[in-house]
Parts: C-alpha cells; sequence; structure tokens
C-alpha cells in the first residue's frame, strides 16, 4: 500500500489515510506477535515414552533371596547363607545383560580383596575407595531371619555404592566377573 499525503479539502482522503495507518500499526503489531512466536518457547518436560525408556547407561545390582543350606543333614556345622546378586545393564564392558549368581559372605569379602588389589595395580593414589563390608556375625543367632535379612540389606547397599562407582562400572574387571561368572575366583 502505498501513502499519499491526503488532499486538506477533502474529509473522507484523511479518514482513509488514518485508517490505513492503523493497518499499518495492526500489520505491525501482528508481525511483532510473529517475532515472539519464533523466540524460544520455554522447555517442555519429557514425553511419558522417554520417562520410562532405558537410560543411555545403567547397571543395576542388587542382593536377594537368601538362602540357608545345612550340607551335612541336621548337623548345624557346615551350615552356612547365601544371596542371590541380580545384575542389569548395558554397559559394554559387561558381557551379560542380565546376570544371577549366588554369593556367600566369604565371597564378598574375597570380591573386595580382589577389588583392593585390583585397584593398586593402577598405581598412584587411590582414586576408588572400596567401602568395608557390613561386620561379621560372630554370635551364634546368625541364622536367624531378621539377622539373615540385616545382612543382605547391608551387602545390597555396600554392592550398591561399589557398583555405582563410575571408574568401576568402566574398568573393573573384578567386578564384571563377580557379578557375571557362576564361581567367583578372582
Amino acid at each position: 500500500m502505498i501513502y499519499q499525503r491526503p488532499e486538506k479539502s477533502n474529509p473522507k482522503t484523511a479518514l482513509k489515510c488514518k485508517n490505513s495507518r492503523t493497518a499499518k500499526m495492526r500489520e505491525f503489531k501482528a508481525f511483532s506477535s510473529t517475532e515472539q512466536s519464533a523466540l524460544p518457547q520455554p522447555h517442555r518436560g519429557p514425553s511419558s515414552s522417554e520417562i520410562y525408556a532405558e537410560p543411555e547407561n545403567f547397571l543395576e545390582v542388587e542382593v536377594v533371596n537368601p538362602k540357608t543350606h545345612t550340607p551335612n543333614g541336621s548337623d548345624t556345622r557346615g551350615m552356612f547363607t547365601d544371596y542371590e546378586v541380580i545384575c542389569r545393564t548395558n554397559l559394554p564392558a559387561f558381557g551379560n545383560r542380565v546376570s544371577r549368581v549366588r554369593r556367600r559372605y566369604s565371597d564378598f569379602e574375597f570380591f573386595r580383596k580382589c577389588l583392593t588389589r585390583e585397584l593398586a595395580m593402577y598405581g598412584g593414589p587411590p582414586r576408588v575407595v572400596v567401602p568395608h563390608l557390613p561386620g561379621k556375625i560372630l554370635l551364634g543367632n546368625r541364622f536367624n531371619d531378621e539377622v539373615i535379612e540385616e545382612r543382605r540389606k547391608g551387602l545390597c547397599k555396600w554392592l550398591q555404592a561399589v557398583a555405582g562407582h563410575p571408574l568401576l562400572q568402566s574398568g573393573s574387571k573384578v567386578l564384571v566377573r563377580f557379578v557375571e561368572n557362576d564361581r567367583f575366583v578372582g
């Protein structure tokens, strides 16, 4: 639209000119609103499929299902309790996506020693501090269901702390063998 200067004598032309200015202002406002819509919008949350999708890298371990074994029949000597260690992961260092193994408390002690030895081979100051295991049960009630459940919770918390360390997730062969091999030999 070309703006023409109105003649002073014709009031209709002056009105027409004023209306065209208003139209141009509306057009300008319309441009302004399109400019606003071109600006980045506030971040929207993830969709439900994104929330429940498998994470890019994960390692989940849990200690469950304690079982007490009596190898000599009714004789309590030689009794022991083992625990099921379940591992789910998609990390490339691990050979299996899901593994289930059974471990005794003595296996956890041996694993901690092997892990400490493996970390010492890297040399220099320790970059990973391996926490202490929950204490041994020395009293005669070590096969009590409540005591076994407390130990299971302690071992689960301990193993999650160890497996949750990024350096161990990506570089510890001992961790992989402990959660994947049926028989742990170090």
